[in-house]
């Protein structure tokens, strides 16, 4: 494998300091390529961008560990990071496949010089690295994990973050969480006077390992590499098709154009003049989800924070209409795929976004529905019955009564008993227990009895948090 010199590597990245994100009249333009690990890049100009980092290549097994360079065992552990290197640009690949949020760019991270730390590469590009540090309201989706031989078996195991730029200068935070936005919902009762907020959890989630074999990893990069053919033109022609494959040492960017109500996409490098067209092939994509159900998340997780960021009134280009949409079907895939029954806790995220999104666009019908699933799938998180309470108090009492409610209280004394210290959980309680004192005839199936003491005794304990 041809490496770069540092020297090299940071003068190539600067370059693409130069590319900018277009808005077209063809239809939404995303940019994106590869970059050195140690050079991280993203696009400044984009409302949000997918960061892939080449997963790295390691093994369960002493032996295979401490195997030499040229024993068998270390051939496989070589020829396994070559298969890492292919899917990071896979992954970068398929985010041109999936229904666009507009505004993205997508650089893949690779181990060009030396392997880094995706923590190191994060800290990088919120302080700046090879482009210009993350902005305010900017939204960030970073895919990373690890490949793995245990046995005569490969795992696959994928870690994925997302988040808003919050305001914290550079340099002030310990950890790179610190950096993230808060997410969240709230709910105004009796018009404004009393307010029910509910947080969502940290947008961090390690999957549950993948079990695949060679043969399955030939499929996908066989499938990716004709879904990736590059025609001159907008006509599918075998003979004058070229496969876009990452190429060890060869630095590339590109910028990106939807044609045809986005069933092609033009390519076109800003650094060494190549274009053409690609035909989106929407099965090859579906075959890579099915292996890699995380994608999905991905997708989804990615339309959240669009949707999010737009509510937010942050500066940059908002999200098309139907990006709740999107997002709530990729996030559904997910949940159905028969490979995640293992990641409950990342179920049970996947659907709390789901009710994020239902809220947001005013259903509440369905977003109860979802947090009662996260609650069901994950009952040890007290945060979740707390966006419970949340969507039962905006059925039971922010106007006329809807239907399928429970008692909001239950939530969140359940959501108290799981987080005794969770004072969000605690404020709902009293100003719903407030509202309850103020309503001549509560909804039915809301408990009344005892209603003043039972306030006296939540007021005491909020009086020890102030």
């Amino acid at each position: 494998m041809r490496v770069f010199p540092q020297a090299n590597l940071r003068r190539t990245a600067a370059s693409l300091l130069t590319i900018a994100v277009l808005a077209v009249s063809a239809g939404t333009a995303r940019a994106g390529g590869y970059t050195a690990c140690e050079a991280p890049f993203i696009f400044e100009g984009a409302a949000a961008n997918i960061v892939p980092i080449e997963y790295l290549a390691t093994s369960a097994d002493r032996k295979l560990k401490d195997a030499g360079p040229t024993s068998e065992e270390a051939e496989r552990l070589r020829r396994l990071q070559r298969t890492a290197r292919h899917l990071a640009w896979l992954v970068k690949l398929d985010s041109w496949h999936q229904p666009t949020y507009g505004s993205l760019g997508v650089v893949a991270h690779m181990f060009l010089g030396s392997k880094c730390d995706p923590d190191d590469v994060l800290a990088r590009l919120i302080r700046g690295g090879a482009s210009a540090p993350i902005r305010t309201g900017q939204a960030l989706v970073m895919l990373q994990g690890r490949i793995f031989i245990e046995g005569e078996e490969i795992f696959l195991q994928s870690r994925l973050r997302g988040f808003r730029r919050n305001e914290v200068a550079a340099g002030s935070a310990g950890a790179p969480s610190g950096y993230f936005a808060g997410e969240g919902i709230s709910v105004a009762l009796g018009g404004d006077d009393h307010r029910l907020r509910a947080s969502l959890p940290l947008l961090d989630v390690t999957f549950a390992p993948r079990a695949l074999t060679f043969a399955d990893l030939g499929r996908i990069d066989e499938n990716s590499a004709k879904a990736s053919m590059v025609y001159p033109e907008r006509v599918v022609e075998k003979e004058k098709g070229k496969p876009l494959r990452f190429e060890p040492g060869q630095m590339r960017a590109f910028s990106i154009q939807l044609f045809d109500g986005g069933e092609w996409i033009k390519v076109e490098s800003q650094l060494d003049g190549f274009s053409g067209f690609i035909k989106v092939d929407r099965k090859a994509s579906a075959a890579l989800h099915a292996t890699l159900p995380e994608l999905d998340f991905l997708n989804g997780l990615l339309g959240f924070l669009r949707v999010s960021q737009r509510l937010r009134g942050a500066d940059y280009p908002p999200p098309p209409d139907s990006a709740a949409r999107h997002a709530r079907a990729s996030l559904a895939r997910f949940i159905a795929s028969e490979r995640t029954t293992d990641d409950v806790d990342a179920r049970a995220l996947a659907a709390v976004l789901s009710g994020a999104l239902a809220a947001t666009a005013g259903d509440w019908k369905k977003a109860r529905a979802d947090f009662g699933a996260a609650a069901a799938a994950a009952p040890y998180r007290g945060a979740y019955r707390n966006l419970l309470g949340l969507a039962d108090a905006k059925l039971c009492c922010a106007g006329e009564p809807g239907v399928g409610f429970s008692d909001p209280t239950r939530a969140f004394a359940d959501s108290l008993s799981l987080a005794p210290n969770d004072r969000e959980a605690l404020l709902n309680l009293d100003a719903f227990l407030a509202l309850l004192s103020e309503t001549a005839n509560p909804p039915a199936g809301i408990d009344t009895t005892r209603l003043t003491e039972r306030r006296a005794v939540v007021r005491k304990v909020v009086s020890s948090f102030e």
